[in-house]
């Protein structure tokens, strides 16, 4: 049996967080399944397309402070048998986000590790 072996290069940490998606087809209300500082994956079960970009707005229990983040769609989940098992969605790259928002990112998420 082979051993898988975490490609990320950022820790991930597990989160269901809401979101507010900005997309070309409408505002998409979902949430977090897990996230970095350079991404997340995105629970819905009917997921935009790769290299898709949006706008997103990641609002972050117990605290007031709403990240403005822009997005780029880099692999999705359509197929899944069981969405309790294996989640629809996508995974998603930050490719705007500044920096004081990167920081507290970064601090919320070590917070969940």
């Amino acid at each position: 049996m082979a051993i898988s072996r975490e490609r990320r290069k950022h820790p991930r940490a597990k989160a269901k967080w809401p979101v507010t998606l900005q997309t070309a087809q409408g505002v998409i209300n979902t949430e977090i399944h897990d996230i970095s500082t350079e991404g997340a994956f995105i629970r819905c079960l009917d997921p935009l397309g790769p290299a898709e970009t949006f706008k997103m707005v990641i609002n972050i229990p117990q605290s007031d402070r709403r990240l403005m983040v822009d997005s780029e769609v880099v692999w999705i989940n359509s197929l899944g048998p069981d969405h309790s098992v294996t989640p629809r969605g996508m995974g998603v790259q930050f490719t705007q986000i500044s920096g004081s928002d990167r920081q507290f990112l970064s601090r919320m998420i070590l917070n969940r590790m």
